[in-house]
């Protein structure tokens, strides 16, 4: 004998654990009532309305500028090895060559700004705009060279797979933000 379970009175979390647990060949009705469910209650939720996700900064130089930090070790080091003459010269290109490419490698692709429009993710770049929706997305995960960056792995139309950098508005190694994306491109992907 089996009770009938109310799934209107869950959270959110609630809804999500349930998703998770239930036997989707088994009781395929429950399953879809929970998909509906939690539709329902993300779309509800206003504050995933439009909500920035992203830290906005421009890839202005102060990015390289934050690279000078080389600069004193650089300026003692050759003084060893060089003239003084030669040292004005090579320091400021080094520092300035090591800062670029220390910025590209680090910075170059990563989104100005990234918003949550509920069913999507707004990617904004260099003026450009790219909505993702949830149900595209593959995987969300931190960068492994840089933790405070999350890398969204997306589905492009033609199969092929792509990916997306931004910088979250609260910076940490591990984000909550990571497992919500993920959870919710799950979500997304079980209704569509």
């Amino acid at each position: 004998m089996t009770r009938k379970i109310d799934f209107t009175t869950y959270s959110l979390d609630e809804l999500y654990l349930s998703a998770k647990a239930v036997d989707r060949e088994q009781y395929p009705k429950i399953a879809k009532e929970i998909d509906r469910l939690i539709l329902e209650k993300e779309k509800l939720e206003s504050a995933t309305q439009n909500k920035q996700l992203s830290a906005i900064y421009n890839k202005a130089i102060f990015r390289i500028f934050s690279m000078f930090f080389v600069l004193p070790p650089a300026i003692f080091s050759s003084s060893l090895l060089f003239d003084e003459t030669v040292q004005l010269i090579i320091t400021p290109v080094f520092v300035v060559v090591f800062g670029f490419a220390f910025f590209k490698l680090a910075y170059w692709n990563v989104s100005d700004a990234v918003y949550d429009e509920g069913d999507a993710l707004l990617f904004i770049k260099n003026n450009k705009q790219q909505r993702v929706e949830l149900k595209d997305i593959v995987k969300v995960k931190h960068v492994m060279t840089n933790r405070g960056l999350i890398r969204v792995q997306i589905r492009n139309n033609d199969a092929t797979e792509s990916e997306l950098l931004f910088e979250p508005q609260m910076k940490s190694s591990i984000s909550a933000l990571v497992s919500e994306l993920n959870r919710r491109a799950i979500s997304a992907k079980r209704t569509k």
